[in-house]
C-alpha cells in the first residue's frame, strides 16, 4: 500500500485585538479612512468622550428657575401657554438695577409669535407666569443691546425704522435714531455700524443714544476688500471692527474723535457674524472652514479635525455664547454618515451644539437638535445656557443638561472608527469577539467590506463579551445607543488574521 503527502495547504490563523483607548479625545483626525489609527474616531454625537468613556452626553430640559433667593432648590417652569404664547421667537437675558430698591433683577425676555415682548423673571416668585408685555410690536429686529443710559439699564431694540427703546419704567420708539446692527461703548464714545450703509462705521460722544441722530453722528468708512461691516466687540482695551472677510482694530485716543486703524486678518472665507464671541482672554468664531480663535493680535484655527463638519455650508442662523469658560455655537454641520438624527428628518437651520472648552481645547458635540438662539444667563444665584428652538420645539425654553436627551426624548448616539484595515493590509481577518464594560444597554455595529452586522449588549457592572463572526479585509466599528443614560469603556475587538 502506497501512502502520498497531502499536499493541501492549511490557512494559517493568527489572533489580535484593538482597544478603543481614545474614547477621551473625541475626534482626533479629519483624515481620509485608511490613514488613521485603527481605534481613532471618525465622528461622534451625543455622547460625551471627555473622561475617557462614552457617557451621558448634552441635552436639554425645560427652562426652570427659583422662587426666591433664599430658596435655589424650588424651581419651577414659565407657565408659556397662561398667556397664550405658542412659539419662542428669540430670547435674551436683561440684568437692571432697580433704583428704587437699591437692588438688581434679572429677566428673561422673550418674543413670541405675534412679535410681541415679554419679560419673565429669573428669580421668579408669580409661580411660572410671564410677567408683562410691551404694547409695540418688534418686528425684524436687527439687534438686541444691552445698555446703560447714566444710571438705568435697558433693552435697545433695533428694527429698520430705528429704536426702540425698553426699560422697566418705559417703552418708547424713536425713529431718528438710525438702524444699528451693533454698538458698542468704549472712551466715553458710542460706535455703531447701520443696516444702511455697511461700509460706515458711525461714533457718537453723546451715550444716550436716543438722541443719536444722522446730523450729530461722525462717520469713518472702509472702501476696501475685507468686506461688509457686521459686529463691533471690545476686548483688550480696543474696540475690533468684524467684518464678512477680516478683523479690523480701532485704537481710540483720548482725544475726542481721533482714531488709528490696524487690519489685522484677512479670510478667505465669511465670518459669520453671529458665531462671534468674546470668552475670556480669546474671541471665537466660525467661518465655512471652521472654528478659528482671535486674541486680539493674531487669528489661529482651532479644532482643526472638526473641518469637514463645517466645509461650504452656510451658518447665517448660528448662534453663540460664553458660559463658565465654555464656548457654545449652535450651528449647522454636516456629520457625513448619511443619517438622519433628530430634527434632521425634517426641514432645519441648524442640527448641532458644540461645547468647546477654552483651556483644554476639547470637544462635546450634541447632534439632532435646531437652536434658533442661544444664550448665557448668569446672575448670582445660578449660571445656565438656555436657548430657544426651531422646528418641533419652538413652543419652548430650553436649558442646557447632560441628561441625553432633548426634553423628554432621548438622542440617538453615536461614536464611529474610521475603516480600517487593523494593521493587515490585504488580507482576510474575521472579527470573532467584542468585550467591554457598558452600565446601560447599547450596540456594536460591525461593518465590513463584505457584510454588517449589529450586535446588542445589554448592560451590566460587569465586563461583558460576546461571541461574533464578521469576515472582511478592512473593518468600521460603531458604538451606538438610543439610551438616554450610557457608560461605554474599555471596547476590546478581538479578531483572527487569515494568511
Amino acid at each position: 500500500m502506497i501512502f502520498y503527502k497531502n499536499l493541501k495547504k492549511h490557512k494559517k490563523t493568527v489572533e489580535k485585538n484593538i482597544t478603543f483607548s481614545v474614547f477621551g479625545e473625541g475626534v482626533v483626525s479629519n483624515e481620509d479612512d485608511l490613514i488613521s489609527k485603527p481605534n481613532e474616531c471618525k465622528t461622534f454625537y451625543n455622547f460625551s468622550p471627555l473622561d475617557g468613556a462614552l457617557k451621558t452626553g448634552l441635552g436639554f430640559k425645560v427652562l426652570n428657575v427659583p422662587a426666591s433667593e433664599d430658596d435655589l432648590e424650588n424651581v419651577h417652569p414659565f407657565d408659556l401657554s397662561s398667556k397664550t404664547i405658542t412659539e419662542v421667537r428669540s430670547i435674551d437675558y436683561f440684568r437692571y438695577l432697580d433704583i428704587d430698591d437699591d437692588c438688581y433683577y434679572y429677566h428673561l425676555v422673550i418674543k413670541d409669535q405675534r412679535d410681541q415682548i415679554w419679560t419673565l423673571l429669573l428669580i421668579d416668585v408669580a409661580d411660572g407666569e410671564p410677567l408683562s408685555k410691551s404694547s409695540l410690536l418688534f418686528q425684524n429686529i436687527l439687534a438686541t443691546i444691552p445698555y446703560r443710559i447714566g444710571e438705568y439699564d435697558c433693552l435697545l431694540f433695533f428694527d429698520s425704522n430705528g429704536l426702540i427703546f425698553s426699560s422697566a419704567y418705559t417703552t418708547q420708539r424713536f425713529a431718528d435714531v438710525p438702524p444699528l446692527l451693533s454698538l458698542v461703548v468704549h472712551y466715553g464714545m458710542a460706535f455703531g455700524i447701520t443696516n444702511t450703509n455697511r461700509n460706515e462705521l458711525i461714533y457718537h460722544q453723546n451715550l444716550d443714544v436716543r438722541e443719536w441722530t444722522d446730523d450729530v453722528g461722525s462717520v469713518i468708512e472702509f472702501l476696501d476688500s475685507m468686506g461688509a461691516f457686521t459686529k463691533l466687540a471690545v476686548f483688550n482695551d480696543y474696540v475690533y471692527l468684524f467684518r464678512e472677510n477680516g478683523i479690523t482694530k480701532i485704537s481710540a485716543y483720548t482725544t475726542k474723535g481721533e482714531f488709528s486703524f490696524t487690519h489685522l486678518y484677512l479670510s478667505t472665507s465669511k465670518i459669520y457674524e453671529k458665531s462671534i464671541c468674546v470668552c475670556g482672554e480669546v474671541i471665537y468664531f466660525v467661518t465655512r472652514e471652521g472654528l478659528y480663535s482671535f486674541n486680539g493680535t493674531s487669528v489661529k484655527k482651532i479644532c482643526e479635525e472638526y473641518d469637514h463638519f463645517f466645509k461650504n455650508l452656510d451658518n447665517q442662523n448660528a448662534s453663540a455664547c460664553c458660559l463658565d469658560g465654555k464656548y457654545y455655537l449652535a450651528t449647522k454641520c454636516d456629520f457625513g454618515d448619511g443619517e438622519d438624527v433628530g430634527c434632521e428628518a425634517s426641514s432645519f437651520k441648524n442640527n448641532a451644539l458644540f461645547e468647546v472648552d477654552i483651556e483644554t481645547g476639547k470637544v462635546d458635540v450634541l447632534r439632532g437638535v435646531d437652536i434658533n438662539k442661544i444664550i448665557a444667563v448668569d446672575t448670582p444665584y445660578f449660571s445656565k445656557v438656555v436657548a430657544c428652538f426651531n422646528g418641533a420645539n419652538v413652543g419652548k425654553i430650553g436649558e442646557l443638561t447632560r441628561s441625553g436627551k432633548i426634553f423628554d426624548i432621548s438622542t440617538e448616539k453615536s461614536w464611529r472608527s474610521f475603516v480600517t484595515d487593523l494593521g493587515y493590509k490585504g488580507k482576510n481577518k474575521k472579527v470573532k469577539e467584542i468585550i467591554l464594560n457598558s452600565r446601560y444597554a447599547c450596540e456594536v455595529e460591525v461593518v465590513s467590506d463584505v457584510e454588517t452586522k449589529t450586535y446588542s449588549f445589554d448592560g451590566s457592572e460587569k465586563e461583558e463579551r460576546k461571541s461574533v463572526s464578521v469576515n472582511g479585509k478592512n473593518f468600521q466599528f460603531v458604538f451606538k445607543t438610543n439610551e438616554a443614560n450610557c457608560h461605554i469603556s474599555k471596547p476590546m475587538i478581538v479578531f483572527d488574521v487569515i494568511s
